[in-house]
C-alpha cells in the first residue's frame, strides 16, 4: 500500500517502513520482507512525518529509484523525517540510491560512475572494517555474487561511515556507521539474481531492527476491519 497522505489506515504493528523513491524493485523490497513473516508498509519517499510516524517504525528500508541525489530535480527525505530518524535512532538500510540518499544527507560525494554497472558483480568483505559491518552481513562468506544497476557511485564516504564491502569497480559497494545501525548497498538483495541477498534484509529486519515474526497476509483483513470499525464505530457507515 503506498502512503503519502492522510488516507492510510493506521497500524498499532511495529512495521519496518519501506521508502519507495520511484524503484521497479519496491514491490519485491516488500515482499522480501513479508516473507520472513515481518509485517512493513510502502510510502511515497515524500512521505510526511506525521503520517509515517503515528505508526510504530522500528527500521526504515530507503528503496533504489532512476533519479541522481545531485540532481536539482532529485527527490529527497522530508527534512522532519530526518531529524525524526536521528531522534529515535531508528535504524536505516539504503539500498542503491537509498545508499546515495544516505550519503548525501550525511555528507558524502556522490557523482557519476566512469562506467555504468549492470549485472551480476563479485562483492567482497573488506576485513579490517568487518567489526563495524558485523551485524548486517552475519552469516555471509567473504565473497558472494549480487545483482548490480546504476550509474552514480559514491565517491567519497560520509563521515562517521565505513566502506564494509566492496567490487573489483567499486571500493564502496557498502557502507555502515560506525556507532549507528545505518547502512547503505549500492547493489540490489531483494532480486533473485542476489541468491544471499534475503541473508542481508533478513539481518536488517530481525536482528537489528528486532522485528517480530508473527505477521502473515491473513492478517490484513481482519486488521483493515478492526481499523475501519475504529475510525466510524460500530454504528458508523462508510
Amino acid at each position: 500500500m503506498d502512503q503519502q497522505n492522510g488516507s492510510q489506515l493506521t497500524s498499532n504493528r511495529n512495521q519496518i517502513a519501506i521508502l519507495d523513491f520511484g524503484s521497479q524493485y519496491s514491490h519485491l523490497i516488500a515482499r522480501r520482507v513479508r516473507e520472513f513473516n515481518v509485517f512493513c508498509e510502502l510510502y511515497s519517499c515524500l512521505v510526511e512525518p506525521k503520517i509515517l510516524f503515528r505508526n510504530k517504525i522500528i527500521g526504515i528500508i530507503l528503496s533504489g529509484g532512476p533519479h541522481s541525489v545531485y540532481e536539482d530535480s532529485a527527490p529527497h527525505l522530508n527534512p522532519h523525517v530526518w531529524a525524526e530518524i536521528n531522534s529515535k535512532k531508528i535504524p536505516i538500510l539504503g539500498i542503491c540510491y537509498g545508499m546515495q540518499e544516505i550519503a548525501h544527507f550525511f555528507g558524502g560525494k556522490i557523482a557519476p560512475g566512469q562506467d555504468r554497472e549492470y549485472g551480476k558483480a563479485k562483492i567482497s568483505v573488506i576485513k579490517e572494517n568487518v567489526e563495524s559491518g558485523k551485524n548486517i552481513l552475519k552469516n555471509m562468506p567473504d565473497q558472494f555474487d549480487m545483482w548490480m544497476s546504476h550509474g552514480d557511485r559514491l565517491h567519497s564516504v560520509p563521515k562517521d561511515f565505513k566502506d564494509i564491502l566492496r567490487t573489483e569497480n567499486s571500493p564502496h559497494a557498502a557502507i555502515s556507521h560506525a556507532e549507528r545501525a545505518i547502512f547503505g548497498l549500492q547493489f540490489h538483495p531483494e532480486v533473485t539474481h542476489s541468491p544471499l541477498g534475503t541473508q542481508i534484509l533478513k539481518n536488517f529486519c530481525l536482528d537489528i531492527c528486532n522485528a517480530p515474526t508473527d505477521w502473515n497476509m491473513l492478517n490484513i483483513a481482519d486488521e483493515f476491519v478492526e481499523e475501519v470499525r475504529r475510525k466510524v464505530g460500530e454504528n458508523g457507515r462508510v
